[in-house]
């Protein structure tokens, strides 16, 4: 078998996207969308008889002295059944990455370790990858300490839906709430739609002030536009968008006021009308929550969201993200993936209320295998993750500052 460098765009895309391991974040756009982050995409493969039949993403990060490390998101683009290969390529790399002076490179494959139910705990007579835990220690990788929140490079925790059913029987397994939700955004005329790249700026608003509000800070917002033009060269990327009318909202809420006879929805609902009474704007539609999607091989994500506050009696979160199901389902994808949860379901983090969120629509709680690191220089390893601990304290209090500062303009 040969190792292969550079491989070009078109016969790299061919391979991981029909794939049954199949991942966005392995894709060729990925890749070139990772140098606005300062990382160098590194596209190889093995080949047999001058044929593909394994690839990988590496993105190199560089450090000083002429040093680097590789990370390859959500592992190789390989059977992982078949272990010979697996070590073969595993000791290519392994090669080449020592031969550009990387330090050591690391992988979080898109497998599920095992079997859990809705409480995080193992299904004794489900199925699990323990095995290929084992062999993948065997030829030398180190696994780190199974997480239960973000601490990874990729969520470690996910829910999965199975989009290949019927619509609905999908939302038949949606819980009791949302279904009454999604029925109150209908109530308030919620418009969902798939959206123009042109619309993006109505996302980054919206992501502002989910930023603001939750304290935290994504991606420089120019990167929302690269994403976009990127993954649309490929079809492969959705943009959407809940918009609602306030003058609509308000009449809903007169009905309601005029035959509601209990003193304490009356109260409600009139507090309900003084609040959306403040919001009133010039522009007939407001745009009140988007998400983005990426859809690629036989899967869709749903990658980002964010929200208005100011419009949560609205539901158009839930009716948006119903929405996006439905259109992973129309696409033909076989998997919508919520891309990311946490590992204790029982958490009293502020975290845990994305969890309970997602929980609520019916999908899968997966648990991945979890990330593993091939150390190519111990001593430099060993200073490297001394150095990275001092390094994030910073970098916290930077992206902090960074939140205050866009938030401003």
């Amino acid at each position: 078998m040969k190792f292969v460098e550079n491989i070009n765009e078109d016969e790299y895309t061919k391979f991981v996207i029909t794939h049954p391991y199949s991942h966005f974040l392995k894709s060729y756009e990925w890749g070139e969308l990772s140098k606005s982050k300062g990382l160098i995409p590194h596209y190889v493969g093995l080949k047999e008889k001058e044929k593909l039949v394994a690839t990988a993403l590496i993105l190199e990060k560089k450090l000083p002295l002429g040093y680097s490390y590789y990370y390859i998101p959500r592992g190789y683009t390989i059977d992982y059944n078949n272990y010979e290969l697996l070590k073969n390529f595993t000791f290519k790399i392994k090669e080449y990455a020592k031969k550009n002076k990387a330090i050591f490179f690391k992988i979080d494959p898109d497998i599920k370790l095992h079997t859990i139910d809705k409480n995080a705990n193992v299904v004794n007579d489900g199925n699990n990858n323990y095995e290929l835990v084992n062999y993948l220690k065997k030829i030398g990788f180190h696994r780190k300490k199974l997480n239960l929140y973000f601490e990874n490079m990729q969520p470690r925790f996910t829910f999965r839906l199975d989009t290949t059913k019927d619509i609905d029987i999908i939302r038949k397994n949606y819980s009791k709430s949302v279904i009454r939700w999604i029925k109150v955004a209908n109530k308030f005329g919620v418009e969902v739609k798939e959206a123009e790249k042109n619309e993006i700026k109505e996302f980054i608003r919206l992501m502002k002030i989910t930023e603001k509000r939750q304290g935290f800070f994504s991606h420089e917002y120019g990167f929302y536009p690269k994403l976009y033009d990127l993954f649309s060269k490929i079809d492969a990327i959705s943009l959407l968008i809940a918009y609602v009318n306030i003058d609509n909202i308000l009449k809903v809420i007169d009905n309601d006021l005029k035959v509601c006879e209990d003193t304490k929805k009356r109260e409600k609902l009139e507090l309900q009308r003084e609040h959306f009474s403040k919001l009133s704007t010039d522009s007939k539609m407001v745009a009140v929550s988007s998400y983005i999607n990426i859809h690629y091989g036989n899967k869709s994500w749903y990658l980002y969201g964010a929200n208005d506050l100011n419009y949560k009696d609205t539901y158009a979160n839930y009716k948006l993200f119903d929405f996006q199901i439905k259109l992973s389902h129309d696409f033909g994808k076989e998997i919508f993936d919520e891309f990311g949860t946490i590992g204790d379901p029982n958490s009293s983090k502020p975290v845990a209320g994305l969890h309970e969120f997602k929980k609520k629509f019916g999908a899968e709680y997966t648990e991945f295998i979890g990330e593993f690191t091939y150390i190519l220089n111990p001593f430099l390893y060993f200073v490297f993750t001394k150095l990275v601990v001092l390094y994030r304290k910073p970098m916290k209090f930077i992206r902090i500052i960074k939140v205050k500062l866009q938030n401003i303009k």
